[in-house]
């Protein structure tokens, strides 16, 4: 098969570009071709090899309507739609486009669902939270643009199944075009990563999330606070970046923490192995998260997790068995139970143990990869056999 994979932004960092970047990797491995598109600035499509070393292109695909009066947008977008079209259309049958594959759908992606319309090519949108749910929240309204690419696909794939059941609340019609894949992570890379030198640290429980309201940092602060008065010679590292950064390190000093918070900032992949390989807990306290890759890496290093009851975590975490779960915003609660974690060492062993276990008996990488494969598989034959496809 060929494939576009198409996303907005061609990132090396991030849970989506992860999730992408190894999804590419591992179909290409099984032999099939791919072929990323991003948008840019340029109305002339650009070559480009990408952050993960794949063959890309760039072009601009301009939004229906900009700021500026109807009368010189309108003309002006007609114009580089033209433009983009004709591209989009040269590059489906020159590389023999088979599938399109939209990751993180946004409202300029809407040219995939034209080129899909009339080329009869097979569309599939992954969405990743976010993209639907900014800040969790769905948004007032949704552009046409992205309504039009969502209707136009053959198929919409969630991480988790509570984000699929998130997806038809919000669009009913859509409901029968709906799965779910969990995502899965590389064991190979983290295995690579072993090797890299310790940094010498203080025993920490370490928390990877950007520093925005629906990640909750400030609950785990406030959890921190409790958990010192019971054992002070552990530390709180937080890793990742966001806006809320300043608050955060107020609030910290403010409950009189801030010398036992070390705040990161973004990390890099060789970075996040090392402090999740070092770490004595993880913890995700997020109040909406769409699946929490974070949590499986976790895992993988053999490390007990805590993590709060929403979206898709409790399809990743058995509680009890392979980590914890509690409420969201509840910081009496996961102070609780970081004080059980961390004060023993069975249930340390334990958790750790069958999270590991966990990860590799269902969360791999190239489960996700060979999911997709078999999605991909099933629109290219349900389309041979003239099976009708979406409207």
């Amino acid at each position: 098969m060929t494939i576009l994979l198409a996303t907005p932004n061609d990132e090396a960092l991030g849970g989506v570009a992860y999730v992408i970047g190894n999804l590419a990797r591992d179909l290409q491995k099984r032999g099939h071709e791919i072929v990323f598109l991003f948008p840019g600035k340029s109305i002339v499509m650009r070559p480009k090899t990408t952050q993960f070393g794949c063959r890309g292109f760039e072009l601009r695909m301009q939004r229906p309507l900009g700021e500026r009066n109807p009368a010189i947008s309108l003309p002006a977008f007609l114009i580089l739609f033209l433009i983009a079209m004709v591209q989009l259309i040269r590059l489906s049958r020159k590389c023999r486009i088979q599938i399109i594959n939209v990751h993180y759908p946004t409202d300029c992606l809407f040219y995939l669902a034209l080129c899909r319309r009339i080329l009869r090519l097979s569309l599939v949108t992954s969405v990743h939270g976010a993209d639907v749910f900014p800040g969790g929240k769905p948004q007032a309204r949704y552009s046409l643009g992205y309504r039009f690419l969502l209707s136009s696909s053959d198929l919409i794939v969630a991480p988790s199944r509570r984000l699929q059941e998130d997806v038809v609340r919000l669009f009913p019609a859509l409901k029968d075009r709906t799965l779910f894949i969990h995502n899965g992570v590389d064991l190979g890379e983290l295995d690579g990563s072993r090797s890299h030198t310790k940094v010498a640290r203080e025993p920490y429980i370490l928390c990877i999330s950007a520093y925005k309201e629906q990640k909750a940092i400030d609950v785990l602060l406030r959890a921190f606070k409790l958990v010192q008065r019971t054992d002070a010679s552990v530390k709180l590292v937080l890793a990742g970046a966001g806006h809320l950064r300043r608050e955060l390190e107020q609030l910290a000093k403010d409950l009189g923490i801030r010398q036992r918070v070390e705040f990161l900032g973004l990390q890099t992949r060789p970075e996040v192995a090392g402090l999740l390989r070092d770490c004595r807990v993880f913890v995700l306290p997020s109040r909406f998260e769409t699946f929490g890759i974070a949590i499986l890496e976790a895992m993988a290093f053999k490390k007990p997790v805590i993590a709060t009851r929403v979206g898709g975590i409790p399809e990743i975490i058995e509680h009890g068995k392979n980590g914890i779960l509690v409420e969201a915003d509840d910081s009496d609660a996961l102070a609780t139970a970081l004080i059980a974690v961390l004060g023993d060492r069975a249930l340390q062993f334990e958790l750790a143990t069958n999270g590991s276990r966990t990860v590799r008996e269902r969360f791999r990488s190239e489960q996700t990869s060979a999911a997709y494969e078999a999605v991909f598989a099933d629109l290219l034959g349900a389309g041979e056999r003239g099976i009708p496809r979406a409207a």
